[in-house]
């Protein structure tokens, strides 16, 4: 398998661009498959639309929609009833009627095409004469769920193998190998503790595949090199964020342009990501100063955290003191106490297990300010950047405890509804200059990673995919496996059109390389494999 990767030709790589581009092309042209037809009927039903003083709106920077939406457009006195006037790319209209000028768009929605439109709503008296314009918009309306798409090109555990194989061959892993520290060509080090914690997961899971072996013995210690590293560099006893591994460190962090970039500077959900990093290298060695600093983490959160039960996004850590005023939404600190508390018998968690889902529970589930949750992307005021990772972990906590199942459900939907590309887009309203940042040159389905980063990002495909296979399980809707199955096989085609790597952004053209974007959906890859052939007995 390795070689006829390796040896990949033109032709072939040509054949499965265009393949994985036109495939999805000519689902969308064709009649609906028996999930399309699911799929458009339940695209007609809004998420969570805003209702003025009762339901707030969450949507007024979203980039897509795949499920009616309803816009923030104000009410004019004096009006009888509201025109919803929408043009659409391919000049038809589809207008409609109501009562409020906040309706969801779900009347025009099944008739309206792919693409671009715009959105006008004209406040009317009796005689249906237009006393105003309520508000207008230009939005991107995108294709429904109408597969499944494609064919693995290998099996999904074989896909993650190999992708795993490639991650440890990179120079910039070998270089921990050779040097004991972290090669200072890769910009990305400068995130340690989300980047060297993902490494030592992949290598602990790279070794665990291939036990007995040399290549077992070298990741292992790649993994406690990287490992002790993080130790080393750990904020100091006494401070106030004491034991978390740095979210910004070395040269490229000091020199930072941007002043949350630096090193004083503390992004505080980091710490679950060393933390288990630390837990999965116990799991494997058995070296008590590995679970010690998980727990020391652990600590330290139950230290810092606020009375409203989160914490800060964004922390000084030598002070203490918030560096922005935006308040964590720690689904992944529910995460990781609950993992601390079930498999390794840490007590005193569960009163701030509450109180963090409590707060989870009265704030974004209520708001839906699903703010971005990056190291690298400064805090910016509520419902300017929504992302989907901490919906998805709701989601995926909900699905497994079996708690408020048509919530998870809701979460899921919003995912998809604004982060999720089934089909190649006709045309969207943010893309970078460089071609890998094109949609025409992206490989569907993918998951975009965030509204102010609106690109196919890898781990944010994972992370999807475990969420569908997640609501699969609870709710036994074929659907949601199909979507996760989708997923996975646009993993395979990406991962062959990069030469066995998993890349980062699913483009055919390659980019910037975040190795946490290999890691996460390789083990996440190799899970659901392992979940569908037990399916299958």
């Amino acid at each position: 398998m390795k070689s006829s990767i390796h040896n990949f030709t033109l032709i072939a790589f040509i054949t499965v661009i265009l393949t994985s581009f036109t495939t999805n092309k000519v689902k969308a042209e064709s009649t609906l498959t028996k999930f399309g037809a699911i799929a458009k009927a339940e695209s007609l039903i809004p998420i969570r639309p805003g209702v003025p003083g009762k339901t707030p709106f969450w949507n007024g920077s979203a980039q897509q929609f795949i499920y009616a939406p309803a816009f923030d457009y104000k009410p004019i006195a004096g009006t009888a009833k509201y025109l919803y006037k929408i043009t659409c790319e391919d000049n038809t209209t589809h207008n409609f009627i109501n009562k409020v000028p906040y309706a969801a768009l779900s009347e025009a929605w099944e008739t309206m095409p792919i693409g671009l439109f715009e959105l006008q709503v004209i406040a009317q008296n009796r005689a249906g004469d237009s006393i105003g314009l309520s508000g207008s918009g230009k939005y991107y309306k995108a294709a429904y769920f109408n597969g499944p798409y494609h064919q693995p090109v290998m099996p999904y555990d074989q896909s993650a193998v190999l992708a795993l194989d490639q991650l440890m061959k990179k120079d910039y892993v070998e270089y921990w190998l050779t040097n004991n520290v972290p090669d200072p060509k890769y910009l990305n080090y400068r995130y340690p503790a989300k980047i060297y914690s993902a490494l030592v997961i992949g290598a602990i899971t790279y070794a665990q595949l291939k036990p007995g072996t040399d290549d077992a013995t070298r990741s292992i210690k790649l993994a406690k090199i990287v490992a002790d590293y993080m130790l080393d560099i750990r904020f100091k006893e006494g401070t106030p964020w004491e034991y978390f591994v740095p979210t910004y460190y070395g040269p490229h962090a000091e020199k930072a342009p941007i002043d949350h970039l630096k090193p004083i500077n503390n992004f505080s959900i980091m710490g679950v990501d060393a933390g288990n990093a630390f837990l999965d290298l116990y799991d494997y060695s058995g070296d008590e100063k590995y679970l010690e600093a998980a727990k020391k983490i652990a600590d330290t959160y139950l230290k810092r955290q606020l009375d409203n039960g989160s914490w800060y996004q964004f922390v000084n850590h030598e002070t203490g003191e918030p560096t922005a005023e935006n308040i964590v939404i720690p689904t992944s600190v529910i995460n990781y106490f609950d993992r601390l508390r079930t498999n390794y018998g840490v007590k005193g968690l569960e009163m701030s297990i509450s109180k963090t889902l409590d707060w989870i529970m009265n704030n974004p589930v209520k708001t839906f300010n699903w703010q971005g949750q990056f190291e690298d992307v400064k805090a910016l005021p509520p419902y300017q950047n929504l992302s989907r990772e901490q919906a998805c972990d709701l989601a995926v906590y909900l699905f497994r405890n079996e708690k408020d199942i048509k919530l998870a459900e809701e979460l899921l939907r919003f995912s998809e509804d604004q982060f999720v590309i089934w089909e190649q887009p006709k045309k969207i309203a943010y893309q970078q200059p460089r071609p890998g940042g094109k949609s025409e040159n992206w490989i569907t389905p993918s998951v975009q990673e965030q509204y102010v980063f609106w690109m196919p990002v890898g781990r944010a495909a994972g992370i999807m995919m475990e969420t569908y296979w997640e609501a699969y399980t609870a709710t036994k809707k074929e659907i949601y496996l199909a979507k996760a199955k989708s997923i996975a096989n646009a993993f395979t085609l990406v991962q062959k059109a990069h030469d066995g790597d998993y890349p980062t952004f699913f483009t055919q053209y390659p980019m910037n390389k975040w190795l946490n974007s290999t890691v996460y959906p390789a083990k996440l890859m190799m899970k659901l494999e392992k979940n569908l052939q037990q399916l299958k007995k």
